[in-house]
């Protein structure tokens, strides 16, 4: 009796954890690890926009124009930008293992590595990182963008959460120094 209901609790633990699951592979990573390097930083750049947000602040981003319907569309679709920028005096303030969190995060599927370039130098503290990540919805349509910049003293994380087709953000095209066909550029 004990095992049955022992694997009834399992199979009830187990489907009410799905959703949450599937909620998390929305584009957005969890950065509240990373709170704890934002302590030890000299500068720190954080940027915390929900869909709440800025569906409050996007009108305000859209001049009037040929492009602002386009654009307003395309704004729209956004659902968060989340953006971590630490700066510490001390080369080894993070470690390789933060960087190993975000990453096993963005091999979750759906997530597609489409930039990536390291450089080593000479030394133990001479080198850079830079990955840029896409996040596929289920549809084949884009949920998120990730890049991550690193380097000694310094960590980037840049992550936008998105619901739009490539092709709609060429209504961004001359907004903000977006460069025009931007959409045609990323693929379709």
């Amino acid at each position: 009796m004990k095992g049955t209901v022992r694997a009834t609790f399992a199979v009830a633990l187990f489907t009410l954890l799905i959703p949450v699951a599937a909620s998390a592979q929305d584009g957005k990573l969890n950065l509240s690890f990373l709170d704890r390097l934002a302590e030890r930083a000299k500068e720190k750049q954080e940027v915390t926009l929900d869909e709440s947000m800025l569906k409050s602040v996007a009108p305000s981003l859209v001049r009037p124009g040929p492009k602002a319907e386009a654009a307003k569309q395309v704004l729209s679709g956004l659902k968060g930008v989340y953006v971590r920028n630490y700066e510490f005096d001390n080369d080894k303030a993070y470690s390789m293992d933060d960087i190993a969190a975000i990453r096993k995060q963005l091999s979750a599927p759906g997530w597609v590595k489409i930039v990536s370039n390291e450089e080593k130098g000479k030394g133990p503290n001479d080198w850079e990182l830079q990955e840029i990540y896409l996040f596929k919805q289920q549809d084949g349509k884009p949920g998120g963008l990730v890049i991550l910049n690193a380097e000694p003293g310094e960590l980037s994380v840049v992550n936008i959460v998105v619901t739009v087709a490539h092709a709609d953000l060429d209504g961004f095209g001359g907004i903000l120094g977006i460069p025009h066909n931007v959409g045609n550029s990323l693929g379709k």
